[in-house]
């Protein structure tokens, strides 16, 4: 059986929750902080077409993922300082919904990457000037 682009992009409609959404990463604190391999860029979850990872870096609302601090702690340890406002902030990125803010979609980012692949425990949307706390 030969598969197509075609057919896989349905299957992945398929199985899409019934409120799409997608999201790309623009921060990667984590590389900022201790190198490696920076994250910057990755988009999620794996369902989302490339059309909706293109509204989400063009339409998108601003998030970040945060942890209980560990991403810090080497920073601490070594003497330097954090900015207070920064403290936990593993990545931060952007997210396009096809539902209003606030549904369930919005913990997207968290559950599709950042506790995966962080064990971050929070998300956080700017409101205005400030990041508000789902």
């Amino acid at each position: 059986m030969v598969v197509s682009m075609a057919m896989i992009a349905a299957e992945r409609a398929t199985a899409f929750p019934e409120s799409p959404y997608a999201w790309v990463l623009t921060r990667d604190r984590a590389y900022e902080l201790h190198g490696g391999e920076s994250e910057v860029g990755t988009a999620g979850p794996a369902q989302a077409t490339d059309e909706m990872v293109a509204r989400a870096r063009t339409e998108g609302r601003r998030f970040r993922l945060l942890d209980e601090g560990d991403v810090d702690a080497g920073v601490v340890a070594d003497g330097k300082p954090v900015d207070p406002g920064e403290r936990g902030v593993v990545y931060e990125g952007l997210i396009w919904t096809a539902g209003e803010p606030g549904g369930g979609e919005d913990f997207g980012p968290l559950d599709d990457f950042g506790q995966p692949n962080y064990g971050c425990t929070e998300i956080q949307y700017l409101d205005s000037d400030k990041w508000v706390s789902l």
